[in-house]
């Protein structure tokens, strides 16, 4: 029995590390590559396409919801690795293909910071109604942009727009610091 519990133990361990390495969190630092892209491609020939896995997430409750004022690092951002694909192509298109992606991770970061800035400055909602609606909120503006970034891109495959919203969703992310994942928002003094 003990050895049995042992092995499961021990599988467990080694599923969580394994899923780990599977999932990049949104960094500053870091930039997408071809290696990321770990799903084979539905390359149908007609064009070079990717397509990459982001979601945001949030984990509160109980006494951490009541206890934390600064709830930032309960969110985060993250890109799955085998659920996203690059086709191969040419090493022009493949850089443009990444630079959107890497784009559109910023987009998700930028989402992650909403949540977090609605939690911070919404404290009363938050805790009355819980986070669902004010992540509904954020997941509702995040869907906007991400059309209005699809749709000026071309999809991604217009360099200048590209480069356009990527000086944006940076800024957009200075503008947000306060709100990345292990800052500490800055108290309102008008309250």
């Amino acid at each position: 029995m003990t050895k049995t519990i042992f092995l499961l133990t021990i599988s467990f361990l080694l599923s969580v590390v394994a899923s780990a390495q599977n999932i990049i969190e949104w960094s500053a630092d870091y930039k997408l590559t071809k290696d990321d892209f770990q799903a084979e491609a539905p390359n149908s020939g007609q064009m070079q396409t990717a397509s990459g896995s982001y979601y945001v997430e949030y984990e509160m409750g109980g006494l951490n919801l009541v206890m934390t004022r600064n709830l930032n690092e309960n969110v985060s951002c993250y890109f799955q690795k085998d659920a996203s694909y690059l086709d191969e192509g040419t090493e022009e298109g493949t850089a443009r293909l990444l630079k959107y992606q890497n784009l559109v991770f910023n987009l998700y970061e930028i989402q992650a910071r909403n949540i977090r800035k609605k939690f911070f400055e919404e404290r009363k909602t938050l805790l009355t109604k819980g986070p669902s609606k004010l992540h509904q909120q954020a997941y509702a503006e995040h869907a906007k942009l991400l059309s209005q970034v699809e749709n000026e891109t071309f999809n991604g495959t217009l360099d200048s727009e590209i480069d356009k919203w990527m000086d944006w969703s940076l800024e957009e992310l200075e503008r947000l610091g306060d709100f990345c994942k292990t800052c500490k928002p800055k108290k309102n003094k008008n309250k």
